[in-house]
């Protein structure tokens, strides 16, 4: 048992995590498109990467940190967390998993692309649906499908962990243990808020809030997820974005790298994309202000940034067909009325993160990470799509992650016992008010409904026959699909024009 004790580089964890985000680009590439788009464009982002990752290894060349025992430890923890919330169909599941289930079942089971008897193809963002479909679809089982869930996605949250022990240099089994604790259970003070805004709107005080995630959820359709939450029911939006997010934490200089940080996400996790590229493009200004015109242009211009572009192209050719079609009112693009909600958006965002971003705010007075997280956090609620606006709650996801993190560092700094240290404390608190009525609620679906298993959300079985059906919601009829796969741009390039079973 040596082997549990070898140490590993951040390089290795780095190289791991650029093959956990561009693993199921390859297969959708080679199993979606034409063999004369996915070979080229597979060896054109091969060269990007290694041109990407070159001075990032250099740079890292000595640094080991972690065992593997350490890494096999937290992948444990972390796939029994997920078998807890319902990955593995034997526990309580989020209304999501209706959608999750059938995605997973139609990449399995249909050719690929996946195009349906009305002529509408599956367009959503598949990243982290497509390596437990494909091997299910390899191994013909959807057992095998259902327990590859669970199992990648502790791999993916085990990089993440491995990539912030050593970015907060958490050596201590204590520090690990938050992390570890942090990455599960942290969120904002929406409890907190709850009371602050019905108090103030009504004279009322609610303590036990009708929903754990939204503040007016009757009202007003904005909300921000705690990580519990976002882990439980839509983990596709979570997991790329913390990988993301973490290295370009780790690697901020790097602007040569900065497309291959963000690409992943536009397949793995759309809306977090969306607001993760604007935080690259104002870091890539900052550092061409501090830096030699020349060398500003050859790091954005370099191969590392330019190779990506094919990809981007197959990429943004297959979700163009989702995104530029008709939507019903409620499910397509609208802005935020602050006149009528004025209230809520001040509630809102001081109990989401400024209750938090006020006790960070002397340690991080002259770190622009901050600055970027806060002002992107307070602009985001203006932006909705969707029916329930996960433009807000899953595009807020690389900001909240980065106020995590920075909640960690000050944490670890060993800061001295003042009114900050004592406000975040509080802030802690209060948010894990939430996170535990969430848990304690799922464990009681389990055990109460464990007999007949309605605690299982997979009714849906297939999107077969969804597209622009009347007869469910919205949200179900629209997001799905390019509508006429035979007229969109991606049929050129795609592998088969029958997409028949």
């Amino acid at each position: 048992m040596r082997f549990l004790k070898d140490k590993i580089s951040i390089n290795k964890i780095y190289i791991l995590v650029v093959g956990y985000l561009y693993s199921p680009i390859l297969i959708f590439v080679l199993g979606w498109t034409k063999i004369f788009v996915s070979v080229p464009v597979i060896i054109v982002t091969s060269i990007a990467i290694v041109f990407a990752m070159r001075k990032i290894c250099n740079e890292n060349r000595n640094e080991v940190y972690i065992s593997f025992g350490e890494i096999l430890l937290a992948f444990c923890i972390f796939f029994l967390f997920f078998i807890m919330v319902g990955h593995s169909n034997l526990t309580a599941q989020d209304f999501d998993w209706h959608k999750h289930h059938a995605i997973f079942n139609d990449l399995m089971n249909y050719d690929w692309p996946v195009v349906y008897e009305d002529g509408s193809m599956l367009t959503y963002y598949l990243g982290q649906y497509m390596v437990p479909s494909f091997i299910g679809k390899v191994f013909n089982s959807s057992i095998v499908m259902t327990w590859s869930i669970p199992l990648w996605n502790a791999l993916g949250l085990t990089l993440v962990y491995s990539v912030l022990v050593y970015l907060l240099k958490a050596q201590s089994n204590k520090k690990k243990i938050c992390i570890v604790l942090f990455m599960l259970l942290w969120g904002g003070c929406t409890s907190l808020g709850n009371v602050i805004y019905h108090f103030t709107k009504s004279g009322s005080i609610q303590l036990i809030p009708k929903s754990f995630k939204w503040i007016d959820m009757f009202n007003v359709n904005i909300h921000f997820s705690s990580n519990y939450d976002a882990l439980y029911g839509a983990f596709q939006h979570v997991i790329a974005p913390w990988l993301a997010t973490c290295f370009f934490i780790g690697n901020q200089k790097h602007i040569e790298s900065y497309v291959m940080m963000a690409l992943p996400l536009l397949f793995t996790a759309t809306f977090a994309f969306v607001y993760f590229v604007p935080i690259l493009l104002f870091f890539a200004f900052w550092k061409f202000s501090k830096n030699h015109i020349k060398d500003f242009f050859n790091s954005i211009f370099g191969i590392g940034n330019v190779y990506m572009l094919p990809l981007a192209g197959v990429l943004g050719i297959y979700l163009t067909g989702n995104v530029l079609s008709d939507k019903p009112d409620g499910v397509g693009f609208s802005f935020f009325n602050i006149s009528e909600h004025l209230l809520f958006y001040i509630v809102f965002v001081f109990s989401e993160f400024l209750f938090y971003a006020v006790f960070l705010l002397k340690r991080n007075i002259k770190n622009p990470l901050f600055y970027v997280a806060i002002i992107e956090l307070l602009i985001i609620p203006f932006f909705m799509l969707g029916l329930f606006n996960d433009l807000c709650s899953r595009g807020s996801i690389p900001a909240r992650f980065i106020l995590m993190f920075l909640f960690l560092d000050y944490y670890f700094s060993k800061p001295k016992k003042d009114w900050r240290v004592v406000g975040l404390s509080l802030a802690l608190a209060v948010s894990v008010i939430v996170t535990s009525g969430e848990i304690v609620s799922n464990i009681s679906k389990t055990f109460q409904h464990w007999n007949d298993k309605s605690f299982l959300c997979d009714d849906y079985k297939s999107l077969e026959g969804f597209y622009g059906n009347e007869e469910i919601r919205s949200d179900e009829a629209y997001n799905y699909f390019t509508p006429d796969f035979r007229q969109s741009l991606f049929y050129n390039i795609a592998k088969t024009k029958s997409g028949y079973r």
